[in-house]
């Protein structure tokens, strides 16, 4: 999981829509996204920097965990 989370891209779609991709054995696997909690705590650098006690996800690892997860769902690709 943790080399796939390295290979974590985003890109904005359209309002709360954002297409996410991870690379397989050098092939972009991707899908649209609507789940921005995940978005904006998976890609914000500074996001453990806070206590995050009590939201959603709780580190950036675990929500970046959640759209590669959504991903590899979303494919049908099992690991």
């Amino acid at each position: 999981m943790e080399n796939l989370i390295e290979t974590l891209r985003n890109k904005k779609t359209g309002y709360g829509h954002f297409y996410i991709t991870i690379d397989i054995d050098g092939e972009d696997v991707g899908t649209t996204t609507t789940n921005t909690m995940a978005i904006d705590a998976g890609f914000d650098d500074c996001y453990d920097d806070e206590d995050n006690d009590g939201r959603y996800y709780e580190s950036r690892k675990e929500a970046q965990e959640a759209l590669v997860s959504e991903i590899l769902t979303a494919n049908d690709i099992e690991l």
